[in-house]
């Protein structure tokens, strides 16, 4: 084997070890540090007497709710800590969203920080100029942030409208989550994409009681698009009593109950907990209807079809994401072998002229993940995994700062330039061929990486990234016979 090959076929597999290194603990990087526990610090005696220390203070708002186990984990398990580490250094106002109007005054935190209603959930920290959502991204990045601040003197309270109005209490008891076991409520959601209300009202309505419950709160959605659909929910609603001209979008039905618009967000809550105590309740049994389609609501999880449920169920994509990391795995190996041999399978001419075909498809893919990540907006999902999820998530961006359509963008361009010099400029035929089979070979190495997070981190699949997964494995194997052919001529040479 020639020493250029040898340096090669190093570097290849030198990334590709370091992706299992990522895969087998990839959260260690993000580990959370142990501080010893002293005091506690929260801001109880209002704005004005915490601005008179001395010392640099870091001030941070945190939205909870009662009930949200997500919100009991940040309050008992990352705050304290955190507070004893710090003592007066490090204040946290605690604002308990209760009711409709604290869920309208958190919306319009949220956007003023550019984020969407349909991202917003509770536990949601603000501090300096970051929002940091969930029980996973405040203990990953908080502590850090923390040390950043204080290391430039301190930050104040966030630019928060009217944030006064939100001194309503002390020190909180931490939420205690529901304590029934065993008992699930089951709902349906007639909604459309296109309805702004349908959008706000189960953000409000559904999504506090998804982050509460968890796998005890399953909501199925039936997409209502077609005039036959708005027919079907005529019916259903006339088997509750509900005549045409009452009916109105999202309506939601759970035991024998119907309710609309914004019922939904202001009698929700207490039938689940209602529903909890009595052992739960199953699907509601709705009219046969061919062709209906049923998917989950944004945020849950997917429900196991049974006797009272609808049939056609969003299947989650775990399966799939899984079956593709094994795909790639095996054609980074085999990559690996043919390279170190120096031959492999010959393909016909053709072959060659599907790279820029799968490129195309590539770059549209990622062009599409770009507009969804740059602009903010929901994802056309289809039938497998919930890609608004993933693309909410902080993996969606690389660095915190570039979204990985983007970079996934940028990667498909250099393929093609690639392709384009092998094939037409000879002089740069062989670092073209090599080049193209880099760039391929670390863009499956990247692709599994991001598909791995998808099911065993993220909890969600994205069916576009899985798409341009199987893609990038594809263009690797391709390009791995016209690099070989390459290092045969210089060595016959």
């Amino acid at each position: 084997m020639k020493l250029s090959r040898a340096i090669i076929l190093l570097s290849l597999l030198t990334g590709f070890l370091a992706l299992a290194a990522t895969v087998v603990q990839p959260a260690q990087a993000q580990e959370r540090p142990t501080p010893t526990i002293k005091s506690c610090h929260i801001c109880d005696e209002g704005l004005s007497q915490a601005a008179s220390t001395p010392q640099p203070v870091v001030r941070a708002v945190l939205f909870w709710m009662d009930g949200c186990p997500n919100c009991n984990e940040v309050l008992e398990n990352v705050l304290p800590p955190l507070r004893e580490k710090y003592g007066k250094q490090l204040e946290i106002l605690l604002i308990e969203v209760v009711n409709m109007d604290d869920w309208d005054r958190l919306y319009e935190v949220a956007a003023a920080y550019g984020i969407t209603r349909e991202r917003v959930v509770v536990p949601f920290l603000v501090i300096g100029e970051q929002v940091l959502i969930g029980s996973a991204q405040i203990p990953a990045e908080l502590p850090g942030l923390i040390e950043r601040y204080l290391a430039q003197g301190g930050v104040d309270w966030p630019l928060i409208p009217n944030l006064n109005d939100f001194l309503t209490q002390t020190t909180p008891t931490p939420p205690t989550p529901p304590t029934m076991s065993g008992a699930v409520v089951r709902a349906i959601l007639f909604t459309t994409l296109d309805c702004r209300d349908c959008q706000l009202v189960t953000a409000r309505g559904l999504g506090p009681l998804m982050e509460q419950y968890g796998s005890q709160f399953e909501v199925q959605t039936v997409d209502v698009v077609t005039p036959a659909d708005v027919e079907y929910l005529y019916q259903v609603a006339a088997g509750y009593g509900v005549p045409k001209e009452a009916v109105d979008l999202p309506l939601l039905i759970i035991g024998d109950k119907v309710l609309m618009v914004e019922e939904i967000p202001a009698r929700l809550a207490d039938l689940v907990q209602g529903y909890l105590q009595t052992g739960g309740t199953d699907f509601p049994r709705l009219p046969p209807r061919p062709g209906t389609t049923i998917t989950p609501a944004p945020a849950t999880s997917t429900a196991d079809t049974d006797a009272g449920a609808p049939a056609a169920i969003r299947s989650n994509g775990f399966a799939l994401a899984i079956v593709i990391m094994a795909l790639m795995a095996a054609a980074l190996i085999y990559s690996l072998i043919v390279f170190a041999l120096g031959k492999t399978f010959s393909l016909p001419a053709w072959a060659d002229w599907l790279i820029p075909a799968l490129i195309v498809i590539g770059i549209g893919v990622a062009a599409y993940l770009s507009y969804v990540e740059t602009q903010a907006v929901e994802a056309m999902c289809g039938p497998v995994g919930d890609c608004n999820a993933v693309q909410s998530s902080r993996y969606a961006k690389l660095f915190e700062v570039l979204p990985v359509g983007v970079f996934g963008l940028l990667g498909y361009l250099g393929l093609l330039a690639a392709w384009l010099a092998r094939k037409y400029l000879p002089r740069f035929e062989k670092p073209a061929a090599i080049g193209y089979f880099g760039m391929a070979f670390f863009a499956v190495i990247f692709s599994l990486y991001l598909t791995y997070l998808e099911p065993f981190v993220i909890k969600a699949v994205c069916i576009w990234c899985l798409t341009s997964a199987v893609i990038v494995t594809l263009l690797l194997l391709l390009g791995t016979l016209p690099v070989l052919r390459q290092f045969a001529q210089s060595e016959d040479e």
